[in-house]
């Protein structure tokens, strides 16, 4: 039987509230001091360096909760259902939030977003973020899916120096990218964010960061720090590293370590049963609702720019709203989108019948 890991499923609240801390001081319009402002924009810098968190996490999970002999098909077909259903409902909000603010919908564009093959146009912000622009995620994460079936069978036939050798050098890989941005730049005209932050090829390293790190865990190889050392490890990479190295390392490079240590130390606490606080219910509840929070948030941030354009809230009154109307939206769609359509769209699993 496996181990449920529920402070994982914790954590991922807390990389979902880092993203909405981040577009709200980014994106939103509030009135406040061009100090606080700049004050407010630069302690949530390194949000972006939350969905480096959702990457590897997927990696992790999909390897801790595969099914022995599971076919590709049923493998696609169950991640279908629990991530597509949400995107084409959010899809369909954000286009009428368009139509409410008078901009024009780019049939083009929202046919990329549908098919979920935007984060591979280059240099086209217009295209990444277009309709619900967090969604872009998305076009990454579907080509993990499609990659994992022949990924793991390739890193499970590995050796445990292998497997440490390998995550290793994807740790390693990740810090290094960004070196490269001036000599992609020249020989393919890519600008840094599509190469860094946008290329599913590129993120696919932090997803295998994941697969290699749930063997490590699962075989009881993992050596590394417990979890007190990794959260202040991540937090000083969050609000201090990040912060003070060049822009193009913030939005993985800093903290793809600590994440890595902080992961594999608390799935090794819930194999052990260890107390964590991620595992109490209100957070194990946060974080299983956290995907649909992910694809609300920045839209209610947008409608309410536009809402209270003639006049702005100052950012406790209008964090706070966007906060409250973000994560009753993530219940309803989690309880009424996402649940419903996983049991719609996925066969029921057939028990054996007693002789």
């Amino acid at each position: 039987m496996k181990t449920r890991l529920d402070s994982l499923t914790g954590l991922r609240w807390y990389a979902a509230l880092l993203i909405f801390c981040y577009h709200f001081a980014h994106e939103s319009d509030y009135t406040t001091s061009a100090h606080r402002a700049e004050l407010l924009k630069k302690i949530t810098l390194a949000g972006p360096s939350a969905v480096s968190l959702f990457f590897i996490l997927s990696g992790f999970v999909l390897v801790w909760s595969a099914r022995i002999g599971d076919k590709p098909g049923s493998f696609w077909r169950r991640r279908f259902a629990r991530i597509y259903p949400s995107h084409a409902v959010t899809f369909l909000v954000a286009a009428l939030l368009l139509v409410w603010e008078g901009k024009p919908l780019i049939s083009s564009i929202a046919l990329g977003n549908l098919t979920l093959i935007q984060s591979w146009i280059p240099n086209r912000g217009d295209w990444w973020f277009g309709f619900n622009g967090v969604s872009w995620s998305l076009s990454c994460e579907f080509f993990f899916y499609f990659s994992f079936p022949f990924l793991v069978p390739l890193l499970r036939r590995l050796s445990v120096r292998g497997l440490w050798t390998t995550l290793i050098v994807c740790n390693v890989a990740v810090i290094l990218i960004p070196f490269l941005t001036n000599f992609v730049e020249g020989a393919t005209g890519w600008n840094s964010k599509y190469f860094i932050y946008m290329l599913p090829p590129v993120r696919l390293i932090e997803f295998a960061i994941g697969i290699v790190l749930a063997f490590l865990v699962k075989g009881g190889h993992w050596r590394g720090p417990g979890t007190i050392v990794s959260l202040v490890l991540s937090g000083i990479a969050v609000f201090v590293v990040a912060l003070d190295v060049p822009y193009i390392f913030h939005w993985n490079a800093c903290t793809v370590i600590p994440y890595t240590f902080l992961i594999a130390a608390l799935a090794r606490n819930d194999v052990r049963g260890k107390p964590s606080l991620l595992r109490h219910r209100v957070l194990v509840y946060l974080g299983e609702i956290s995907f649909a929070f992910y694809l609300t948030h920045e839209m209610v941030i947008f409608g309410l720019n536009y809402f209270f354009a003639p006049r702005p809230l100052s950012p406790l009154a209008q964090g706070s709203l966007a906060f409250a109307i973000s994560l009753a939206g993530a219940v309803v769609l989690h309880a009424y989108v996402e649940k419903p359509c996983v049991k719609l769209l996925l066969p029921r699993r057939r028990h054996p019948q007693p002789a």
